[in-house]
């Protein structure tokens, strides 16, 4: 009976043939041999038999179930190692036995898992994860997983890759002694020797099968004859016969040379001249399979008998639910950073949304300008403070000053009392005063704005209660004049799209450059890099430099944006704002660089990333007005990058801002870019520890 019988196999990808017409029978309790170099189809070939690909054309069954409407029960009965470890590196040896032992509803699992890590050599490293085994371990860890359910039939990919020859001959003896007892393997591999401990060997070329038989019967078909040459100048004879006629192949043997054609004759007089040219001797050698072997690394023990398995559900298993949602829960538990995120970020959005969110600001620092001293200026300054709206943080005596108090965002308003103020509401002459506002976010002016004519009447009506009809007329003369300065028009788009290019920024730089060592790392090339003669400061300027020029594309794109589809308005220096730009481009990808020396993998990184940007955006006054934050909001936005941008771009487009005025925003942009650089350093790794 055959454990294996496909006819016509066809698997055809972007239309190439990768296995081309294969057809092949594999006898129940035998060792097959899959031959054939690298992209021959021999993976391809062995997912189709075990049901993991569709194959397009041909039939077969595996097991006795056929491969195109039984692919289920055949992977119950198989056992497949993959050419790849493909377990879980984030669990543990026994933690990943204890999921395949659940998925194939072995009873009991405790004891299964167990006798397992005995049989394998595995119990002393049973908690170790498997992400940090060797090569070899790792191997074993996968053949273990592949024959703890007791499968009819081994497929096997490349299984002693990464393993050392001693190893390599236990795992052999274990194939052996499992065929023995009924278990039918088909193992691919390159190594000869391993092809000669084989019943029968499949050799597949370019998807096509080629040669199948005993190892006797394919070197016999192949009608090849083999020469061996010892002695005298090897390396002289190597270079002379590759260029004779009637040699295929001069392959290199310790201190011999076999050679091979086809051609007894012109072989044995080609091998006849080199010898006695180079002063070799030679003699006819028996034609094999065996070729070289390559020193690999780990090990694989006995695996004994399994009992135990239970009949398995065909449709749906809650025990096999069970098992994933067990695995999904330990995976969960043990990437701290994501469980974090999962807790943390509504946490964060409760606390940000109930408590620092403000879009009606009250308390806003104001600036005074008022000459008199009289009752009814006091009054008017009173009834403002009482509205909620006005914090006097300052009192000048010119115009001037308070026009640069509010141009350097140290105010949001300033409030001008003229001189004849008393006189004017005591003759009912118009009395007025004057509001200049910041309104540059138009949001944090309109609700101080809007409640500013009624307090102020009122308060007159107070202050002249003795004479209520005049008091009353006065009051309905009373004119508050307001400057909108900046944004005249309250016009959002020149408050949003300016700070739209800090958050875009923030966004890019910041999530690309925390990818960028994680990225080394999971490609396997960190080591490579490791290994050259390069220091930390010039992998992290390699690293974050790129970037800097992709920042400064979409720079172009905002800014360009801004000025000829939104029309807002650029008053200030673009040198200035160049600069102010650049610091912060430097500050959040060195920012993200620090991330990437944090996190262990890409998603990660991007997990930081998002967590980072939250805060940012709902924080820096981006999206809320800053001050209308509660103080402890506003000390946790002083320390996000994105906060003191938006004052820079907002200041210099909008305001015309010099250098003074944005001199200290600059300063802590430039602190961050030393903090963060710092901190890269520090955490970046020289050696694989």
């Amino acid at each position: 009976m055959n454990a294996i019988e496909v006819i016509n196999l066809v698997k055809r990808f972007n239309g190439r043939a990768v296995v081309d017409h294969v057809s092949m029978q594999v006898a129940a309790g035998e060792i097959s041999g899959f031959l054939g170099p690298n992209g021959s189809g021999k993976t391809t070939t062995i997912r189709v038999m075990c049901g993991l690909l569709t194959p397009d054309e041909g039939e077969g069954r595996v097991l006795g179930y056929d491969i195109l409407t039984e692919g289920l029960k055949i992977k119950r009965e198989v056992g497949y190692m993959t050419q790849r470890f493909s377990f879980y590196e984030d669990l543990s040896i026994e933690e990943n036995l204890a999921f395949v032992a659940r998925l194939y509803q072995l009873d009991p699992v405790d004891a299964h898992v167990r006798d397992t890590l005995e049989d394998l050599g595995l119990t002393s490293r049973r908690r170790q994860l498997a992400g940090t085994l060797s090569g070899g371990w790792k191997q074993r860890l996968a053949l273990a997983a592949c024959i703890m359910h007791r499968p009819k039939l081994l497929l096997l990919d490349e299984p002693t890759a990464g393993v050392d020859p001693k190893a390599r001959r236990e795992f052999w003896d274990e194939i052996h002694a499992r065929a023995a007892e009924g278990l039918t393997v088909l193992v691919s591999t390159h190594y000869m020797d391993e092809a000669e401990r084989c019943h029968r060997i499949h050799y597949i070329s370019y998807g096509r099968l080629i040669a199948s038989g005993t190892v006797d019967e394919v070197v016999r078909d192949a009608g090849l004859f083999t020469y061996v040459l010892e002695g005298g100048n090897t390396l002289a004879a190597q270079k002379k016969l590759m260029a004779m006629e009637g040699v295929d192949q001069v392959a290199p043997f310790g201190t011999t040379l076999h050679v091979v054609g086809t051609d007894r004759d012109s072989l044995a007089a080609a091998v006849a001249r080199v010898g006695a040219e180079t002063g070799a001797s030679w003699q006819e050698g028996e034609t094999s399979l065996r070729g070289r072997l390559h020193p690999v690394h780990g090990a694989l023990d006995r695996q004994h008998d399994r009992t135990g398995q239970a009949g398995m559900s065909h449709l749906f298993s809650f025990r096999r639910l069970w098992a994933i949602i067990v695995k999904e829960v330990i995976q969960m538990r043990r990437d701290r950073i994501t469980f974090a995120m999962m807790l943390g970020v509504p946490l964060l959005q409760l606390v940000l949304f109930g408590y620092a969110i403000n879009a009606d600001p009250r308390d806003l620092p104001a600036a005074l300008v008022v000459v008199g001293q009289d009752r009814y200026s006091r009054a008017m300054v009173s009834a403002m403070e009482n509205t909620g709206y006005y914090r006097f943080t300052h009192v000048v005596d010119s115009a001037a000053e308070a026009d640069r108090l509010l141009s350097a965002g140290d105010v949001s308003f300033v409030v001008t009392i003229p001189s004849d103020f008393a006189r004017r509401v005591a003759r009912g002459d118009h009395p007025q005063i004057l509001i200049e506002a910041d309104a540059t976010d138009p949001s944090v002016a309109s609700g101080a704005i809007s409640t500013l004519s009624t307090v102020a009447a009122e308060a007159l009506l107070r202050e002249q209660s003795a004479e209520a009809q005049a008091a009353q007329e006065a009051a309905g003369r009373l004119s508050v004049v307001v400057h909108r300065r900046y944004n005249p028009e309250g016009i959002t788009q020149y408050n949003i799209v300016p700070g739209l290019l800090g958050v875009i920024l923030q966004l890019t730089m910041v999530m690309m450059t925390a990818m960028a060592l994680t990225r080394e790392v999971e490609r396997g090339t960190m080591e490579n890099l490791l290994a050259m003669p390069t220091s930390p400061l010039e992998i992290m300027l390699g690293k974050v430099l790129p970037y800097l020029a992709v920042g400064a594309v979409q720079v172009i794109v905002v800014l360009g944006a801004a000025r000829f589809l939104f029309s807002v308005p650029f008053v200030g220096s673009l040198s200035l704002l160049v600069s102010g730009i650049l610091v912060f481009v430097l500050a959040l990808v060195l920012l993200g660089y620090t991330f990437s020396t944090l996190a262990r993998s890409q998603m990660q990184a991007m997990q930081l990333t998002f967590f980072f940007f939250l805060p940012s955006i709902l924080l820096s006054g981006f999206m809320f007005p800053f001050r209308g934050m509660p103080a402890w909001a506003q000390w946790i936005g002083e320390v996000l990058p994105l906060t003191h941008f938006l004052r820079v771009i907002r200041a210099v487009m909008l305001k015309g801002a010099d250098l003074g005025s944005v001199a200290g925003e600059l300063s802590t942009l430039l602190l961050f870019v030393f903090i963060y650089a710092g901190l890269a350093l520090l955490r970046f790794r020289r050696t694989l520890d």
